[in-house]
């Protein structure tokens, strides 16, 4: 659809808005101090983007110009307006670069570096230098920028790639609030649909009723008994989008006649089948075999919704791979050495993992991606979990020569978390009220519901309380002054409404407990000797002014490389563009896929300021060169070390060498 033409035309629209009758050419030129020659190109330009949109915008010789609108078109009109008034030009270029790839992906012609300095609002020179950036994102999926001279610019490759391209820019372009906010005020014309994903469709592929698209999803999702997770919905419609906009332009993709007759035999190509009938009915666009297929490799890879509490595991690892049950084991099996968390007793995680891996796997074979929309928060709230999860990758990596993303090991790492919560389990408690059982049963309503780990196991007077078993009670919640001398728990004193104080005071003891239970040691951070010989003073750098990972990763290898006389700078370089190795709480631990040192060394470096790494701020590093034999012994240390905030803290400030070799070796009081 036209973009809008120009900031004039708007305030043209504006006048013709008000008007309740026709206005003249020499009225209008008057206006706005320009010839009427000026204000007919406009209105020429203002009748084509309105023409597009079902509207008229009448001409009568001798009379003037108006609107020939209902009340529906009047609310559309002053909507789009309203958009245009409050339009801000994007100012950062990853913006700019995003609606840049934008139009060049919906293009079907060149873009000269003119048109997109007006469209942006920025210099061609400013465009110049943003197309090096739009280049570099393209040849991610083997994508080139063309450039003409004197025509322009445009983009070519394969219609596989493309596809590929434009579904992973409509991800970025949902995800971006600013950006939905530009795009909205360009005066595109949107699909009925509230979702930001429909709109970011509608502005590429105006034609077509997404929602449409969805129910019909539904429709064979109800009638085959499947159940997608919203997210693969999403993604299904994009998927099924670009397919019959790309089919209506004649340009389809292949698929060999092999995988296709591999395809044939899984009840999800029979699902895509479907779905391609009432697609051609709708649409009355025919399609291919091939395009079947890439749906039916779509949801081979799509995430499925399913209550796992209701799943029997014996007949989960029945009807799944063998492979696939192998790697999960495996998975647990490592991430329990790391953590030296039991876990194997967990059923709930091998019934769980062995269900996403299903999908997983077929992401990974086929090459489709999937955005972790809460990756960032997993690595918050679970840091030792996502390292540990981020450690598996050498499991896909030797059972099934596959590369695994960062996405997908979040995905591992919140089965995980949520195993590790679980097998936390409930604390128990006594209530002890002198208030009667109005206010104990209120202070266990509350408690039951913002506590929900608590387990309340009586509500005593102090007289009772005194003769009670405390054996099994991890502590004691009261609303009266108690000896706590004399009993071997924790006494909590709680007003007798529970206040939010006394909920986060018993939220930090909660985790308290919960601390104290993961930890093995005497609460000491000090490293067995084997991990204790893998750093060295000569090999820790602190407050280091350095600006990119790059340019990290290159001064830290380096110094490596000089003292063993081989560099293996290139080898972690290739590793960190697979998924960065941010994770979490401002750390990161670059490495190469294989040791190829002869001695095993971690390289450690704090930054004087944080700097992004991936999706994160980083301001310590862990340049790693071990075995995996050591590896599992370095990472059981290292997230012990994520765990304590205070730890970290100390680490990150260390001012000289020895202050952070020392700490790194020594050890400090966890929570001193």
């Amino acid at each position: 659809m036209l973009a809008f033409p120009n900031k004039r035309s708007g305030k043209l629209l504006e006048i013709l808005l008000q008007k309740e009758s026709e206005i003249t050419i020499t009225e209008l030129a008057e206006k706005f101090t320009v010839s009427a020659r000026t204000i007919r190109s406009d209105l020429t330009k203002l009748a084509e983007w309105l023409a597009d949109r079902k509207i008229n915008l009448i001409k009568k010789p001798g009379s003037g110009v108006w609107l020939e609108i209902n009340n529906t078109q009047r609310e559309f009109l002053q909507t789009r307006l309203d958009q245009l008034k409050n339009y801000q030009a994007p100012v950062s270029p990853e913006k700019r670069e995003k609606l840049i790839l934008k139009y060049l992906l919906s293009a079907e012609h060149e873009h000269t570096m003119e048109e997109l300095a007006k469209k942006l609002f920025v210099s061609r020179s400013t465009i110049y230098n943003d197309l090096t950036a739009v280049e570099r994102w393209l040849n991610n999926y083997d994508l080139e920028l063309e450039r003409r001279q004197n025509f322009g610019v445009y983009v070519i490759g394969s219609e596989k790639n493309w596809r590929k391209a434009v579904a992973e820019l409509l991800v970025d372009l949902k995800n971006d609030k600013e950006l939905k906010l530009m795009l909205s005020n360009e005066f595109v014309e949107i699909s009925a649909v509230e979702d930001n994903v429909y709109q970011q469709l509608a502005d590429l592929f105006g034609e077509l009723d997404f929602k449409r698209i969805e129910e019909i999803i539904r429709q064979v999702e109800f009638e085959a008994e499947f159940s997608f997770a919203d997210e693969a919905i999403t993604a299904l419609v994009i998927h099924i989008a670009i397919a019959l906009e790309r089919l209506n332009k004649n340009k389809d993709v292949e698929m060999s006649n092999e995988q296709l007759a591999v395809l044939r035999s899984k009840k999800e190509f029979k699902i895509a089948e479907k779905i391609a009938i009432k697609i051609n009915a709708e649409y009355k666009i025919e399609i291919p075999a091939s395009e079947i297929g890439y749906i039916s490799l779509h949801i081979l890879g799509s995430k499925i919704q399913q209550n796992i509490e209701n799943a029997d595991l014996k007949h989960v690892i029945k009807n799944s791979d063998p492979e696939t049950v192998k790697i999960a084991v495996k998975i647990i099996n490592r991430v329990t050495k790391i953590l030296d968390y039991d876990f194997n007793s967990d059923e709930q995680l091998l019934l769980g993992l062995i269900l996403h891996l299903r999908t997983a796997i077929n992401r990974l074979k086929y090459g489709l991606s999937i955005r972790n929309p809460i990756l960032n928060k997993i690595k918050q709230n679970y840091p030792d979990v996502f390292g540990a999860a981020w450690s598996c990758s050498i499991i896909f990596q030797q059972s099934l020569d596959l590369k695994v993303n960062e996405d997908e090991i979040g995905y591992i790492a919140l089965h995980l978390g949520a195993s590790k919560e679980r097998l936390a389990g409930s604390f128990k408690t006594i209530i002890v009220c002198g208030s009667g059982v109005g206010t104990s049963q209120l202070i266990a309503s509350k408690l039951r519901r913002y506590l929900p780990h608590l387990e309340i196991v009586d509500i005593l007077s102090t007289h009772e309380l005194i003769k009670y078993n405390l054996a099994e009670i991890d502590f004691v919640i009261t609303t009266i002054p108690i000896n706590s001398d004399k009993l071997p728990v924790k006494v909590i004193k709680v007003s007798a409404f529970l206040s939010q104080f006394d909920l986060k005071q018993l939220k930090n003891q909660l985790a308290a407990l919960k601390n104290c239970n993961a930890v093995t040691t005497d609460n000491l951070i000090e490293p067995e000797a084997v991990i204790k010989n893998l750093f060295d003073l000569e090999f820790i750098w602190p407050g280091l002014n350095l600006q990119t990972p790059t340019a990290v990763i290159k001064f830290l290898a380096k110094k490596l490389q000089n003292k063993k006389d081989i560099d293996f700078t290139e080898d972690v370089l290739e590793r960190e563009k697979t998924s960065s190795t941010a994770v979490g709480k401002g750390i990161a631990i670059p490495h190469a896929r294989v040791s190829n040192l002869d001695q095993q060394q971690v390289a450690v470096a704090t930054l004087a300021k944080p700097i992004k790494w991936g999706e994160d701020k980083v301001q310590l590093i862990f340049l790693l060169n071990i075995e995996q034999s050591i590896a599992k012994k370095f990472f059981s240390y290292f997230y012990r070390i994520m765990e304590d905030d205070l730890f970290l803290e100390r680490l990150k400030s260390a001012q000289t060498k020895a202050e952070l070799y020392l700490l790194l070796t020594k050890g400090e009081i966890i929570n001193e």
